[in-house]
Order: structure tokens, then C-alpha cells, then sequence
């Protein structure tokens, strides 16, 4: 229900214009989502996607990619689940490296209400370059950060969160 709050005003920029739609596109990279998480709220922020150079020695099958995250305890405990992250490009699917130790990771501990915790989220490339990340949590609707510069140089039927919509994506109307 959090999630549907959050997404709700979207469907009110259909009419704004490009500019104002992609400066409160609720899924732009360095945007502020809110996920329930058992009986809390979590707000996160994904950020800075992009190649890595972080963990030189941690094996990897492709390119080792990072993300920034920032999570919340909004409402009640909360607990980071690192595994619910995925990058995404037209054609794949880059599950979180959950277990790779990084001082720079983001920490998976419980947040009591008000705490927040920031750090790397990365992810084993091995194909197409990733263009967004999201993250899935049971039956709910992911959440999606997408819309950077890499994005925006592509044809809307080609976004790997947008595709699948039956109207454009007003963040992104105007954008392509």
C-alpha cells in the first residue's frame, strides 16, 4: 500500500511538461521510494550507477557495477534485504551481489525508526550495460530507478521498466 501511495501522484504528470515530469520522476536515479518491510516502512534511494573498481579481487564472471544506496527506517524496525536488488538492461537481469564483503557496502542490519543506513550495492555485468535498478520485495510492484543519461539516449519500447506500460511513462514523455 506504501508503494501505491508513492507511485499515485505519477499519474498526474501525464499533462505537465517534459522538464517538470522528469524533475519529480518518482523513479529517476536519486529518487525517494517507500516499500512496507513486515509491519515498517523502509524509504530507499538508489543513486550513481555505474562501472566499479571497488572490489578488485572479488571474483566476477563480467564488469563489477556499483550503486548508491540509502535506506530509512520510516516507520517502526526496518531491515535492508540486499538480495531484493537487481540491475536490469533491455535484455538481462544482474541479481544483487549480496555476499560480497565491501567496507563500502551498505549494511544489512535492522534500522530502528528514524535510522538510516548508506553504502554500495553492486553487481556482476555480464552482458548489456545496466540502465536501472530495482528492488523486488514479495508481491508487491518493484521498485525502479532508472531515467539517468544512459536511459534517456534510448527509445521508451527499449526501457527495461517502462516497456511493458500501456501509456508512456510520464516521468520519461518527451524524453525520447
Amino acid at each position: 500500500m506504501a508503494v501505491l501511495a508513492v507511485m499515485a501522484p505519477m499519474a498526474g504528470l501525464g499533462s505537465a511538461g517534459a522538464a517538470s515530469a522528469a524533475e519529480h520522476c518518482l523513479h529517476r536515479l536519486g529518487a525517494h521510494q517507500q516499500v512496507a518491510d513486515g509491519g515498517g516502512i523502509q524509504s530507499w534511494s538508489v543513486a550513481d550507477l555505474k562501472k566499479s573498481g571497488d572490489v578488485p579481487d572479488f571474483p566476477v564472471a563480467g564488469q563489477l557495477w556499483e550503486a548508491t544506496a540509502t535506506v530509512t527506517a520510516i516507520l517502526g524496525t526496518s531491515t535492508p534485504v540486499i538480495p531484493n536488488f537487481a540491475a536490469t538492461s533491455v535484455g538481462a537481469r544482474y541479481p544483487a551481489l549480496w555476499q560480497m564483503a565491501s567496507p563500502r557496502g551498505i549494511s544489512p542490519a535492522t534500522l530502528t525508526q528514524g535510522q538510516t543506513a548508506t553504502g554500495k550495492i553492486y553487481f556482476d555485468v555480464t552482458s548489456e550495460n545496466p540502465m536501472a535498478v530495482t528492488y523486488t520485495a514479495g508481491g508487491a510492484r518493484p521498485l525502479m530507478w532508472c531515467c539517468g543519461e544512459t536511459m534517456m539516449a534510448m527509445p521508451m519500447d527499449a526501457c527495461p521498466c517502462c516497456a511493458n506500460m500501456k501509456e508512456p511513462c510520464p516521468c520519461c514523455a518527451g524524453k525520447m
